[in-house]
């Protein structure tokens, strides 16, 4: 039996200059776009499916690959500067590129008249409706020419000229840069708008959280209780908006200061309101350190997503419920502010404590 004779590898044609450019990254880019463009779905009115996005995702990846290429850098600080400051995920300080999503969007934006968070539609301005209907066909016919100005000049070993060939791409691939970007640049606006509004309420937890803190560290003890029950309004005001069921009980006035004030008085307090007393305050403390978290952290604009913060506020709203009685009794008593002087509870104080819980909570876990 003969040998099976090796495969012959393509000869690689054309001028020197093209022969060396063959066999770089920058050509394989090339050959990609030319393949995944044709079966490139029209993204202004074709049905887009996941798969569809994923082959918008990769033409859109090879184009912003051969931008770096080709040295195209253009200002994108709009991507960083308009991402809210809470949403997930954190976004990138060097962004490049071209982010599918920003054809997703534009196409909600198209479709719908608004976008809805937590229950609540957001509409979107005419201006930016108009804006992405026109920046989807756009994109359409710039993806197409694209690609069409490439195949050509693959199959005729760029007989133009290798230089010109790249002088005209750059162009183009310039063209749908700012024609991407004007369009981004608008409409991260018009989203950070709405964002603003998605996280009021967290903004107004973080901003009391911080002075709160702040007052503690002054140990101005009068701020400090006058920002407790701010804090545990705000609170219940969101709770009650992403849990309905928490608006069947009120919360007490006074929360924070009264079940202070149950360790105060504890010798007039019984066992069990004493232990109520505690589990409130460790489950406050427990929220406002995940509060104080939330700008390194962040968060999904669908809040109710957001799995952590959730347990937080009902385990709260269920604590605060749960020592009413104790907190309605030591009421009765003199204010803790004019019967203590010192060793006043603060986050700094009680922190160590909350991380030897939780670490005793998780060996026990383990075991």
């Amino acid at each position: 039996m003969g040998k099976k004779g090796k495969k012959k590898k393509a000869k690689i044609t054309g001028t020197p200059d093209v022969q060396r450019f063959k066999q770089t990254r920058e050509f394989w880019l090339l050959q990609e776009c030319v393949t995944i463009q044709e079966s490139l779905p029209f993204v202004a009115v074709d049905a887009l499916d996941e798969m569809s996005y994923k082959k918008v995702a990769r033409f859109l990846n090879m184009v912003g690959l051969l931008a770096e290429h080709l040295q195209i850098h253009t200002n994108k600080d709009c991507r960083f500067n308009y991402h809210h400051k809470y949403l997930a995920p954190t976004p990138q300080f060097f962004p490049f590129g071209f982010d599918v999503n920003v054809i997703r969007q534009a196409r909600e934006a198209q479709e719908r008249p608004g976008v809805t968070f937590n229950g609540q539609t957001h509409n979107w301005a005419d201006e930016t409706r108009a804006a992405a209907e026109s920046f989807l066909k756009e994109v359409d016919s710039t993806m197409t020419k694209i690609a069409s100005e490439i195949e050509p000049r693959l199959k005729d070993d760029f007989a133009t000229g290798l230089k010109r060939f790249k002088a005209e791409l750059k162009c183009d691939i310039e063209l749908f840069d700012h024609m991407w970007m004007e369009f981004e640049a608008k409409f991260v606006k018009a989203r950070h708008e709405i964002m603003c509004k998605v996280f009021s309420q967290v903004d107004k937890l973080i901003t009391i959280e911080l002075a709160l803190t702040q007052a503690e560290e002054r140990r101005d003890i009068e701020t400090k209780q006058r920002l407790e029950n701010e804090f545990v309004i705000a609170v219940e005001a969101f709770s009650n908006d992403l849990i309905p069921d928490t608006k069947a009980e009120k919360f007490p006035a006074d929360v924070i200061p009264l079940a202070e004030a149950c360790i105060f008085y504890e010798s007039k307090c019984t066992e069990e309101w004493l232990h109520l007393a505690k589990h409130l305050i460790h489950d406050y403390l427990e929220l406002r350190i995940y509060v104080m978290k939330i700008p390194e952290e962040r968060l999904t604009p669908q809040l109710k997503e957001n799995a952590q913060m959730m347990r937080h506020l009902k385990n709260f709203h269920a604590s605060v419920i749960a020592a009413r009685e104790a907190l309605d009794f030591v009421s009765r008593l003199p204010k803790l502010i004019h019967a203590k002087t010192s060793d006043w509870l603060t986050k700094k104080v009680l922190e160590p404590d909350m991380r030897y819980i939780h670490k005793t909570s998780s060996l026990a876990m383990a075991e």
